[in-house]
């Protein structure tokens, strides 16, 4: 289901800057930069790049990173120096577009959850000239492998936030895989977005309702889902759960701003 893009000027190449919020991924990171790079060919007018926004591991992912950078240009490292997956995100967009020049900007997740071979599917909605871009679990095409109990907390999540908050063209709010443009980033009042909320998730639903409000014009495109292999989630499920409530009920009231 989508929306309707806006009309924006032909451009032959436009640098993409995947940004990964990281902490503690040394078991993924390597293999996770390698499969985004080798989209490229895959990706007809873009250029990609991929920027780590670390919260300052203490597992060796840093220095992962520094050495894979060192040997190749497109890869950079950003050392948030703290916590929390909103700031990661947020230090990491901000970065990418005034330090590396960043037109489009993708979020991934480090599990490996999200698979880079979708990559050229979210650039491509962004090629016909949407804003925003969702991997969604829940439109034709999907491939969903993760456990039942996930799921549930997945379609739960979603149906609250699309219900209060009136969302009916959008299925997917809560995944964090995305590709966005510059411009509707710099539309977003960041302080409208809890990116500093430390040991909740709930930057990333709110990140896109603030998108969406900036008006948007947003695609959703198929993604497969993976259960993690390697590290561990370091999603508090409960705080999670009560963030999504809290901010459904306050936008309804108009308290959220």
């Amino acid at each position: 289901m989508q929306s309707q893009p806006t009309a924006s000027p032909h451009e032959d190449r436009r640098l993409v800057v995947v940004v990964i919020p990281t902490y503690d991924e040394k078991d993924n990171i390597a293999d996770l930069i390698a499969d985004i790079l080798s989209q490229q060919p895959k990706c007809e007018g873009f250029d990609l790049e991929v920027l780590v926004s670390d919260s300052h591991s203490q597992d060796g992912t840093r220095e992962i990173v520094t050495e894979i950078g060192a040997a190749n240009p497109k890869v950079h490292l950003l050392d948030v120096r703290e916590r929390g997956i909103g700031l990661g995100l947020y230090s990491g967009f901000t970065h990418a577009i005034n330090d590396l020049g960043a037109d489009v900007l993708i979020e991934i997740d480090a599990d490996f959850q999200h698979n880079p071979s979708d990559i050229p599917a979210l650039l491509g909605g962004i090629r016909e000239g949407y804003d925003v871009v969702i991997g969604s679990r829940f439109v034709p095409g999907s491939v969903n492998q993760m456990p039942l109990h996930r799921r549930i907390l997945s379609v739960g999540a979603n149906l609250v936030i699309r219900t209060m908050l009136g969302l009916k063209h959008i299925t997917e709010i809560t995944t964090s895989y995305r590709a966005f443009t510059k411009a509707i980033f710099l539309k977003v009042d960041p302080d409208s977005v809890p990116w500093r909320k430390e040991k909740s998730f709930i930057a990333v639903p709110v990140f896109l309702v603030r998108m969406i409000d900036a008006g948007a014009s947003a695609k959703e495109v198929p993604m497969t889902m993976h259960p993690r292999v390697r590290g561990y989630s370091k999603m508090d499920f409960s705080r999670y759960i009560r963030d999504i409530f809290v901010f459904s009920i306050k936008s309804r009231l108009g308290m959220d701003k």
